[in-house]
């Protein structure tokens, strides 16, 4: 058997065979590490076979009768050689598997790691689409229940892009997307107010077109902004229909109230001028009546006086209309229908103006009665009539004249002349309406003003005195009217509650009333001079004896100074101490003195209301001597019964 066909240096360096008795004694005659090396390590045994060790080693067995020559181990030597590049081909193939394995592994990783990451970016990407979509929901719920409208508009054109509900609401219209400017805003300019919008808003009026093409005011705030890359008009807008409608309401109540003070002026300014002028028609007729009583009956003087009374007469007349006008004419108040005293004139205005006027008469029956002056009532109904008639002038046209029962709420005399005035409730109103020319708002808002008039013949008095007289019975005046419609004309008065105190009566004048002579002393008291000569003229020549005092304080002192005064004659308007006054201090210095009261307004039915003074009678100025001597003779005439202290 061959043992040591190699040597120990090509052993270390090639592939090398080793005989030895057994593998471990093999083992230790190896030249290093077995796991490094290649050869053949043959031991005897029964039968040849080979079986591999660590590393390139092989173990061969092969009987001890067998004998190898040098050529078949290196035989073999070349196949372990062989089979040791093969095996380390395959050591390098594993190690190349093995970090292709670790390469796929770490791809695998990798790649887990990035599908964690890809899940998990799709998983926040979701999350970020749903929040997104919750927002946008958020937003869009938002946008359409906002109380403002909020529209999107073109910078150039003004073509409506978006709009909310409220904007649709507004506008009445269920899509907006392309529709014009102008065709849902009303307000003139507005497309250039839009286009002239910068980044900070600008804040202007509207008035929108609604869906019955009635218009929505709104206050709208333009701002240029961009949204989606493009640059667009955001238009905000807040509905102010109430507050402007609010806002005009009060600007017309303020209106209102101003004509009102304006015209309540007016009437005490006519009120005083109807007293003065009283007073100086009192002086005239009294001295003509003390004229003509010194005039023989057949005197060609009487004729003159005569005429000179009439027409004195006339300008007291006029007086009652200016005292009418500013609500301090006399007033006879008893409960009245309404219907049945307007129904009285149809005969009246039948022949006058049925020539050129159809008149149409409304008049309810069955109405609650109103508390009113007859003669009053009557006028007012005259003088609308009239007034109708002449808005008619030549053209035929159609009066309508009609009465009702209404129940009129704050709002209703809010649009009232003097409405403010009153309580609401129950109201009678007069209404006559015509198809004249109607009056311009200028012409209308002066209409009741004393004087003024739009006829080339005419004083301006009949309206004026419409007005004091409905002033009179604590009601009110609606007129409606414009060029060309038409006017209607309503008087509001209240419905009858309880009726009121009557006045004092009054004597009725002739021109030559019986003469008589009384006896006893009279004081008169009346700031006027004039008046105080007229009346100790008149009271003198009747027999009387007269103090005179030009106020209420000087009339007591004289009171308190003479021992016997019958009656007085008293003033109701005078400075420092009026009528009432200086009635009260009287009454405390001597409860049964007659005291007649007189004066230039026409305050009887206030005399009246204060009957616990004690006053027996009242004379209206301009009176006349016949009146004033019809008045004393109760008192201190041959039949009365004189009263001292």
């Amino acid at each position: 058997m061959l043992r040591h066909s190699l040597h120990l240096r090509e052993v270390r360096t090639q592939p090398f065979a080793l005989w030895a008795r057994t593998v471990e004694e093999a083992c230790r005659l190896l030249p290093g590490p077995a796991e490094r090396l290649v050869g053949l390590v043959v031991t005897p045994g029964d039968s040849p076979r080979v079986e591999p060790l660590k590393g390139g080693l092989h173990h061969l067995t092969l009987p001890a009768e067998v004998v190898v020559s040098k050529e078949v181990v290196r035989l073999l030597l070349d196949l372990l050689e062989r089979l040791e590049s093969g095996r380390q081909e395959v050591h390098r193939l594993t190690l190349e598997l093995e970090r292709w394995r670790n390469d796929l592994q770490r791809h695998i990783t990798e790649q887990a790691g990035f599908r964690e990451d890809l899940m998990r970016e799709i998983a926040e990407r979701r999350a970020a689409e749903e929040a997104a979509r919750q927002s946008q929901r958020w937003l869009e719920a938002i946008y359409d229940s906002v109380s403002e409208g909020i529209t999107l508009h073109d910078v150039s054109t003004g073509v409506f892009l978006e709009g909310n509900r409220c904007a649709r609401r507004m506008m009445g219209r269920e899509d907006l997307e392309g529709l014009p400017l102008e065709d849902l805003v009303a307000t003139p300019g507005a497309l250039a107010e839009l286009r002239s919008a910068g980044e900070e808003p600008r804040v202007v009026e509207w008035a929108l077109r609604g869906a019955a093409q009635d218009l929505v005011w709104v206050e709208a705030s333009l701002r240029r902004t961009l949204i989606g890359g493009r640059e667009v008009v955001l238009v905000t807008s807040r509905d102010i229909t109430e507050r402007r409608a609010a806002e005009e309401e009060r600007r017309r109540l303020e209106n209102q109230i101003q004509h009102t003070q304006r015209l309540e002026s007016l009437g005490v300014l006519a009120g005083g001028v109807a007293h003065d002028f009283n007073n100086l028609l009192m002086a005239i007729q009294g001295n003509v009546d003390l004229a003509m009583l010194d005039l023989e009956p057949d005197s060609p003087v009487r004729l003159p006086l005569r005429e000179a009374l009439r027409a004195s007469q006339s300008a007291s007349d006029l007086c009652g209309q200016i005292l009418s006008y500013s609500g301090r004419g006399r007033f006879d108040l008893e409960p009245l229908d309404l219907s049945v005293l307007v129904s009285e004139l149809g005969r009246m205005f039948g022949a006058s103006i049925l020539n050129k006027a159809n008149l149409v008469w409304r008049l309810e029956s069955g109405l609650p009665q109103v508390l009113g002056d007859t003669t009053q009532l009557r006028q007012i109904a005259m003088n609308l009539i009239l007034n109708a008639a002449e808005a008619l002038g030549d053209q035929p046209g159609e009066i309508r004249i009609s009465t009702r029962l209404h129940h009129c709420t704050r709002q209703d005399l809010g649009g009232a002349l003097l409405g403010e005035l009153c309580q609401p409730g129950d109201f009678l109103i007069l209404e006559v309406e015509d198809t004249g020319c109607g009056m311009d708002a200028p012409t209308l808002g002066r209409i009741f003003e004393p004087f003024f008039t739009t006829k080339v013949l005419g004083r301006g008095l009949g309206l004026a005195a419409v007005l004091g007289i409905v002033r009179g019975h604590h009601g009110a005046v609606r007129v409606d009217s414009k060029p060309g419609k038409g006017t209607r004309f309503r008087v509001l008065l209240p419905a009858f509650i309880e009726s009121t105190a009557q006045s004092p009566p009054e004597v009725a004048s002739g021109e030559f009333p019986a003469r008589w002579s009384g006896t006893g002393t009279i004081l008169v008291v009346d700031d006027e001079e004039l008046l105080r000569t007229l009346l100790t003229q008149i009271l003198e020549r009747n027999g009387f004896q007269v103090l005179l005092a030009g106020d209420g304080q000087e009339a007591l002192r004289i009171f308190q100074q003479h021992p016997r005064i019958d009656l007085v004659l008293l003033d109701l308007r005078m400075p420092r101490m009026d009528g009432f006054e200086t009635c009260r201090a009287l009454r405390v210095l001597d409860q049964k003195v007659p005291i007649l009261m007189m004066s230039g307004h026409q305050d009887s039915a206030l005399v009246a209301g204060n009957g616990a003074l004690g006053i027996q009678g009242f004379l209206q100025k301009p009176f006349r001597s016949g009146q004033l001597r019809d008045l004393l003779h109760p008192f201190l005439g041959p039949a009365g019964r004189q009263q001292g202290r």
